[in-house]
């Protein structure tokens, strides 16, 4: 078998936010029914096609040796033919210098939350 890996693309609004190629894995959170955060589910090289919704949680994905992580605003995921795209309204790439990288892509997506669960409360009264 020969060596294969991912191509992982995050598109936001304002276009292409992040493009890697050689990527060996990414782990990211689906969004379930009954929990808000869902369950993770790691994808490889070779895995069939499938669409995940995807809730506003940290991302991760390898390459070589490297871990690197990502914060998204929720949207969607497909994966077809060793390229995954994830479409969604936010992102932010976590700094590689970044000591901590995994708590502050978890601290950015649970501001993110505490913002929206604040935003419909307005809305709510502003019915």
């Amino acid at each position: 078998m020969k060596d294969e890996h991912l191509i992982l693309q995050i598109i936001t609004p304002d276009g292409q936010s992040l493009r890697e190629k050689n990527v060996d894995a990414v782990v990211v959170r689906r969004r379930e029914k009954h929990f808000e955060l869902g369950s993770e589910i790691a994808l490889f090289p070779r895995h069939a096609p499938m669409l995940i919704r995807m809730p506003v949680a940290p991302l991760r994905y390898r390459k070589g040796e490297r871990t690197m992580y990502v914060a998204v605003g929720g949207g969607f995921m497909e994966i077809k033919d060793n390229r995954i795209v994830v479409v969604t309204p936010r992102f932010e790439k976590m700094r590689s210098d970044d000591p901590l990288p995994a708590a502050n892509a978890n601290h950015r997506t649970e501001q993110w939350r505490r913002e929206r669960r604040e935003f419909q409360k307005e809305m709510i009264g502003y019915l």
